[in-house]
């Protein structure tokens, strides 16, 4: 729609629709020409700060971690200056992720293989 207007308005300017569709006196092509000059670098401003403005809010709400992270072989704490966090606060305070805390089969049967093991049969675990 943008587009439509922009190409329509400098179409006015440059052919001078008004005087062929009103019969109004003829504009003068220097007065037409300073107007389609003005016009552009408005709309090419316009563009250039709502470009920057989206460019800023986007920029704001997007957190990406990348490099090298220092995470213990041991029990995955990530090395933060001088402080040892979990993989879990160290992702929550330097990206937008959140975390959900689930077990999967493998780790349901490593430790609470009576549980796994009814659940698989079909009987009703005990709670």
């Amino acid at each position: 729609m943008l587009t439509v207007f922009i190409v329509l308005t400098l179409a006015n300017e440059i052919l001078d629709i008004p005087h062929y569709l009103f019969g109004d006196s003829p504009t003068s092509f220097t007065q037409r020409k300073g107007e389609v000059i003005f016009e552009i670098g408005t709309y090419i401003g316009v563009v250039l700060i709502s470009f920057y403005l989206f460019k800023k809010k986007i920029v704001k709400e997007i957190k990406i971690l990348e490099g090298f992270i220092p995470i213990c072989a041991s029990c995955k704490k990530i090395r933060q200056d001088i402080d040892w966090k979990t993989l879990e606060e160290y992702i929550s305070e330097n990206s937008l992720a959140t975390f959900n805390h689930s077990l999967c089969p493998d780790c349901i049967r490593k430790l609470y293989p009576g549980y796994a093991d009814r659940k698989q049969s079909g009987e009703k675990p005990i709670t």
